[in-house]
């Protein structure tokens, strides 16, 4: 299993957004024979790769533009993470840009990537707007806890998007996940 937390949440593991695009498209696309349906899958077939997957849920109207453009974010770090010869980490200024950039985490975090902190003679400040006075340095706030607190609401908003069903652990039971107004597209 990959550490990176990026590979693992765009990955084909369970709680990847592959599984769920995919878990989508087979359901939409039930009908044919099975020759047919395997074939949109193949290496070569139309739903072959993650951006193909994707682009499909977002020209379907399946996923709204913040979750989309979201997680073109998200496959972009995860391609350079997989294709850069050198070391690619959440801690990262260029990642930490991108990650700041993500549209959904608004839904839930007003402030989002507006959120600074600096230290004085004898504290630390977290701020957003302008910089304090008595601020004698900028610290960093890392990547990846950027990353954290955002990922959970963007794979929220997606499957409450993609509308998938999932049993629960009572056999009897199926449910769909389902967000609050707030978080859901203004469109």
């Amino acid at each position: 299993m990959p550490k990176n937390p990026i590979a693992v949440v765009s990955s084909s593991r369970p709680l990847g957004l592959t599984i769920f695009l995919k878990c989508k498209l087979l359901n939409e696309f039930s009908k044919g024979n099975s020759k047919a349906r395997e074939q949109l899958f193949a290496s070569n077939g139309p739903f072959a790769t993650f951006s193909g997957k994707l682009n499909a849920a977002f020209c379907a109207g399946w996923i709204d533009a913040d979750v989309y453009h979201d997680v073109q974010i998200i496959r972009k770090i995860r391609n350079d993470c997989a294709h850069d010869v050198n070391p690619i980490s959440l801690y990262d200024e260029h990642i930490r840009k991108l990650l700041e950039d993500f549209r959904v985490p608004y839904r839930e975090y007003l402030d989002w990537g507006k959120l600074r902190a600096v230290s004085t003679d004898d504290s630390v400040i977290i701020y957003i707007g302008e910089r304090p006075q008595d601020a004698k340095e900028d610290l960093y706030i890392p990547g990846v806890l950027t990353f954290r607190m955002s990922i959970s609401v963007i794979v929220a908003v997606l499957v409450s998007n993609l509308g998938i069903p999932f049993s629960t652990e009572d056999p009897d039971t199926i449910t769909v996940v389902t967000i609050p107004d707030y978080m859901k597209n203004a469109q």
